[in-house]
């Protein structure tokens, strides 16, 4: 069995999968104190990690690992970093290393689901929007660039805590309606839609240059909220909500492992 924990801004969340790619069991750890490992972790062979979260979560998680293995030996860990190309994508980052581990295994994922142009989408603490470009002689996605956008409880926030007669004005949460007529619906209505414009601003552009409607692979915590969003958006066809994207793509690179072909 295959252990994927992909350490995030908010949550480090883990997952195991079986043989057949199946998860047997998954949960979360706390950043601030992880406590034991999870007793399904000692039925694995191999760990894949993505951390985006600093050094500190790192040094917590390798401990964990360090204990879980067989008799007590260390799990052998795998920690992604970004790679220039690999798994059927070219890496067009100015500095591949520098594109975060999550956005990586994320594309690595979505490329198992979709052979055509897509955007990869991942709605969490950040909102990210990757684009890959598919070229059918070669069956290569090219990643031809991303944006970031604060995601929806962060830009939220920042409304509320950078203004002060909107903070003073909250009474309750937000809700999504067409037009909103109290501060705290706007707020929340004007963040779904400045996350769904930023990915049909980004849909758009890729659709001019393939002259295609494009494939939309959103994970995240939010992405059901922002697919129903994107319904009938400008230059995006199909939708897809893959919530466990970022462990998909881990999976795939602890299967390359296991075969000896790592980092092909």
């Amino acid at each position: 069995m295959i252990l994927t924990i992909d350490a995030g801004n908010t949550r480090t969340k883990w997952a195991v999968f079986d043989v057949a790619n199946a998860v047997v069991a998954s949960g979360t750890l706390f950043d601030a104190a992880p406590g034991s490992p999870p007793a399904e972790w000692a039925l694995c062979s191999l760990a894949v990690v993505s951390n985006v979260a600093g050094d500190n979560v790192a040094l917590k998680i390798k401990a964990l690992l360090d204990t879980t293995g067989k008799a007590g030996e260390s799990l052998k860990q795998i920690w992604v970093t970004s790679q220039p190309s690999g798994f059927g994508i070219r890496n067009a980052y100015e500095t591949p290393h520098l594109l975060g581990s999550d956005r990586w295994a994320a594309m690595v994922g979505a490329r198992q689901y979709c052979q055509q142009h897509c955007l990869v989408v991942n709605a969490g603490t950040a909102l990210t929007i990757d684009v890959l470009q598919h070229e059918a002689a070669t069956a290569t996605h090219h990643f031809i660039g991303g944006a970031i956008v604060p995601g929806l409880q962060l830009m939220c926030q920042s409304l509320v805590q950078g203004t002060r007669n909107i903070a003073q004005a909250i009474g309750h949460s937000g809700r999504d309606i067409d037009f909103p007529r109290c501060t705290e619906d706007a707020i929340y209505s004007g963040a779904l839609l400045a996350m769904a414009g930023a990915v049909e601003q980004m849909a758009g552009r890729l659709s001019r240059v393939t002259a295609a409607p494009v494939r939309c692979i959103i994970a995240g915590g939010d992405a059901a909220l922002l697919a129903d969003k994107l319904q009938g958006g400008t230059g995006i066809g199909d939708i897809v909500i893959i919530e466990d994207l970022v462990m998909r793509g881990l999976l795939v690179i602890g299967r390359d492992t296991e075969s000896g072909s790592w980092m092909r």
